[in-house]
């Protein structure tokens, strides 16, 4: 017997298909995106295989536990450390999903769901990225620290929580869209190992560019700086050239309609003013 469950997200609508013997427990970030029904949805058909069909056509790109193939004009993607365990075939709204069986015996992970749900593929296709950020909401509008790991994204995030309220959406990864004329941020099912992982949409404010110093001082970003600084943190399937160009046009956008900061400074609340009167002026 097959299940069904249902989620929605960054403008994009979500169907899992699997049997029931192998369905996952859904863990609470992902819960958090769940709806009763859904519309227009990408379809994730799961089925259990006993052997898994060897890769066929172009390799576009390999790692040590994931590769890609081009394949009759489709992309197909194996996920697996030593060899693969799980094969996802995406044509068009439907994606077909192998999963071996020897490695699934009692369920299938909500890892692994995440996983072949490849969000940033479908984020390309309604205007979105997915970008590497900590997401806040500040007083109903959202501000993006984005950085190199290491630099104090979380640290920020949490500096505003303390000091001005803010609420933590998302601690990790943010989504950034395009919705009619406006851009938004959302949160997505996607938060690393931070504790913060909300399904909130709200207006896109600014984007702020962390860097660490022994003083706080803050200025405005434009043109390609602002444009690289932001495309560090962007996650985009590089061997896909629509889905890459799709996405440099956003991030485009974002340095056309929204404020962009460096902020360098230290771990304090000489941050957070800082910015708050870049924000203000």
């Amino acid at each position: 017997m097959m299940m069904d469950r249902f989620y929605r997200c960054g403008g994009v609508e979500i169907q899992i298909t699997m049997p029931e013997e192998v369905f996952y427990q859904d863990e609470r970030h992902l819960q958090a995106f769940a709806v009763p029904s859904v519309r227009l949805p990408h379809v994730f058909r799961f089925e259990m295989v006993d052997v898994m069909p060897e890769p066929e056509g172009t390799l576009l790109v390999k790692t040590p536990t994931f590769s890609v193939y081009e394949q009759n004009g489709l992309n197909v993607r194996y996920f697996g450390s030593d060899r693969a365990r799980v094969r996802v075939v995406n044509d068009g709204m439907d994606h077909a999903v192998l999963v071996e069986r020897s490695r699934y015996r009692q369920y299938v992970s909500t890892k692994t769901v995440l996983e072949c749900i490849s969000m940033e593929h479908l984020l390309a296709r309604v205007n979105g990225v997915i970008l590497h950020c900590s997401y806040i909401d500040c007083g109903g509008r959202a501000i993006l620290f984005t950085a190199p790991s290491e630099t104090g994204k979380s640290t920020q995030a949490e500096l505003w929580k303390q000091y001005r309220g803010a609420e933590i959406i998302n601690g990790d990864r943010a989504a950034v869209r395009l919705e009619g004329d406006a851009l938004v941020a959302e949160g997505i099912p996607f938060a690393g190992s931070s504790q913060y992982c909300s399904n909130r949409s709200l207006p896109l404010a600014a984007v702020v560019y962390l860097a660490q110093a022994k003083e706080t001082s803050i200025r405005s970003l434009r043109g390609y700086e602002a444009f690289s600084r932001i495309w560090e943190g962007v996650s985009v399937n590089t061997w896909d050239r629509e889905d890459v160009q799709r996405a440099s046009s956003l991030v485009e956008r974002v340095v056309r309609q929204v404020p962009v900061y460096l902020l360098s400074c230290t771990p304090d609340e000489s941050a957070v003013v800082a910015l708050e009167q870049m924000l203000k002026e």
